[in-house]
């Protein structure tokens, strides 16, 4: 008789006395199933068991390789539990012998003996329960997907986790597959099984089936996804499509990260994978991978899908440039995943602010382009660590020697960027003005300015004070929108009064044992790639505009920005962002850092 998969009885009990005909329980003799019939009017043939028990039990007690061996409890019948294809739980009562036959001259035949009864119940509270268990011969492994120069991810102390490809036996459709390798790779697998379970989220990988075998352990996920950077790839020949790509992306990067927050609490860095067939975000809840959750950042984009934009159709830059508006398309632009950020040393003697700056990093040099923003800082200028003791004259005095080192900072944060949309919508005017048409990456939107104060030798400092300039000294005019700052002539020096009348110049200072005075002046800012103008370009050209002309800028009463006439390069340096000198002496000669 057929066995029926959708059989679901409550209890079973199966009596497998026979222990000629029970080497296969699913072939039971016929005196095997009277005496089971008789027994117990609950007690079924293995005929009549459910297709869920695909394991064959041997009477020796051990089971075929899926199913896992059943330890036995002593005294008396021997007792045993087990799942059955992780989804049912079962009982194994041991069999006992018959009795012995009518001696007289020779011995009778022995009794019959009964064998184990097997009873069925309901299927096991078990939480992976709601994903599938795929066999791993009906799993194809198609590709590995290279995350990067190095095949697959360290998950954890000795385990290997690599991301495939994959197709299911009898299922078209292309899946998923992170696959564990390596001691501890059950365990690891088990942790990570458990963070999927809690989550459920159109833009968060979302679990399909698993796979468990001796040694090696996966999950299958829906759908075919690839990293983000290779699913970005292919747009790089369609600025404007690109760009509305990476502005969904950061706008469902952080609603999934927000669901994430308010499910399971604040999580680290995920890596970020795409659906191709549909463009949508996924969030890999796994660190490693994908990694391109660095270039989404959290920033409000608020850009949301368009229905009626295919990323195959050979219409979608002009379906976008239908969609949106110009001001709309330059807020997309100036979001920060769609810029360089950009950080670099000059000269202390130069004044810097807010505006246009070209980096020449071959050169080693900066220029300003354009005519200064008329903007003041979002905050009034203060040193960012509290005084020793303020000077009625609103000079700093620090008391030497002293219990800790002194670092003093001036941070100018500039309000820019309803300006960055203004420069973007004629960026390509002033290029046009400047007859640039190659290097526009090296144009740079600076924002933050940064001077930084500090002592580097602290060592056996003498009895003596340091007198620190206002921060208003800085401010190259007095015009109430001046925004044009850099080191005055003498911001600080050493002095053995206590009123500072008596200052202490670089050679006595040094003399007496006083240490140097360590200055710098950062600035930090955004770039933009040559396709994000070239993108600009197309926009404005779709709209019926002039990208070499204003004329966007004045429509949308943009700030308008002017190229200055007297440009001249100064010493610069590219670093790190939050970075400060490393006490370079050539660096520190060229750019004017000691005092």
């Amino acid at each position: 008789m057929d066995l029926h998969a959708d059989s679901e009885p409550e209890v079973t009990a199966v009596s497998t006395s026979d222990a000629k005909s029970a080497v296969y329980p699913s072939i039971v003799s016929p005196e095997a199933s009277r005496r089971a019939s008789n027994a117990n009017p609950f007690i079924q043939s293995f005929s009549l068991l459910p297709s869920l028990l695909r394991g064959r039990f041997k009477t020796s007690g051990t089971s075929e390789a899926r199913t896992r061996k059943y330890s036995e409890t002593k005294p008396g019948r021997h007792a045993a539990e087990q799942p059955v294809n992780n989804y049912y739980n079962y009982h194994i009562t041991g069999g006992f012998g018959g009795s012995g036959g009518e001696g007289h001259n020779q011995g009778g035949n022995g009794g019959v003996g009964h064998g184990p009864t097997i009873y069925f119940g309901q299927p096991r509270d078990r939480e992976s329960s709601d994903f599938r268990t795929i066999r791993r011969g009906d799993l194809k492994l198609v590709k590995e997907v290279r995350l990067s120069t190095e095949s697959g991810v360290v998950a954890g102390m000795g385990v290997q986790r690599t991301v495939y490809h994959a197709a299911i036996r009898g299922d078209p459709v292309t899946v998923t597959v992170a696959v564990y390798q390596g001691d501890g790779a059950g365990e690891e697998w088990q942790r990570d099984i458990a963070k999927y379970e809690s989550i459920w989220h159109p833009n968060i990988m979302q679990l399909y089936g698993l796979v468990s075998t001796r040694g090696l352990h996966a999950m299958i996920f829906h759908d075919e996804l690839i990293p983000y950077d290779q699913f970005f790839g292919r747009f790089q020949h369609l600025p404007i499509l690109s760009t509305y790509i990476i502005g969904y992306c950061t706008t469902e990067f952080l609603e999934a990260n927000a669901y994430v927050y308010n499910v399971i609490g604040s999580s680290k860095e995920n890596s970020v994978w795409i659906r191709p067939s549909t463009g949508q975000l996924c969030l890999d809840l796994i660190q490693g991978g994908a990694e391109a959750s660095s270039k989404l950042y959290w920033w409000p984009a608020n850009v949301l899908r368009l229905e009626n934009v295919s990323l195959d159709a050979p219409d979608s830059e002009d379906i976008i440039i239908s969609s949106l508006s110009e001001d709309q398309y330059h807020k997309l632009c100036s979001q920060p995943s769609m810029a360089q950020h950009q950080c670099f040393q000059v000269s202390t003697e130069c004044p810097v602010g807010p505006g246009i700056f070209r980096l020449d990093s071959q050169c080693g040099t900066c220029v300003r382009i354009t005519e200064p923003f008329q903007i003041l800082p979002e905050e009034e200028l203060r040193w960012n660590n509290a005084p020793d003791e303020l000077l009625p004259n609103s000079w700093i005095r620090y008391d030497f020697p002293r219990m800790f080192a002194l670092w003093l900072e001036l941070n100018l944060s500039f309000p820019l960027y309803e300006i960055r949309k203004a420069w973007l919508a004629q960026a390509n005017h002033i290029f046009a003005e400047l007859q640039e048409l190659e290097h526009v990456e090296g144009y740079v939107f600076i924002d933050e300015v940064r001077f930084i104060l500090r002592i580097t030798d602290k060592h056996d400092i003498p009895k003596g004070h340091l007198f620190v300039c206002p921060p208003q000294d800085f401010r190259t005019s007095t015009e109430p929108h001046a925004n044009s700052y850099k080191w005055p002539a003498y911001p600080v020096y050493w002095s053995l009064d206590p009123s500072g009348a008596d200052r202490l110049n670089t050679e006595d200072a040094n003399n007496l044992g006083f240490p140097a005075i360590h200055i710098e002046t950062v600035m930090r800012g955004a770039s933009w790639d040559h396709s994000v103008y070239q993108g600009l370009r197309q926009f404005h050209e779709g709209k019926g505009c002039d990208p070499d002309s204003q004329e966007v800028a004045r429509r949308l009463e943009y700030p308008l920005f002017e190229v200055l006439s007297d440009r001249v390069p100064f010493p610069a340096r590219k670093v790190k962002p939050y970075s400060w000198c490393e006490l370079d002496p050539e660096l520190c000669q060229e750019l004017g850092h000691y005092l």
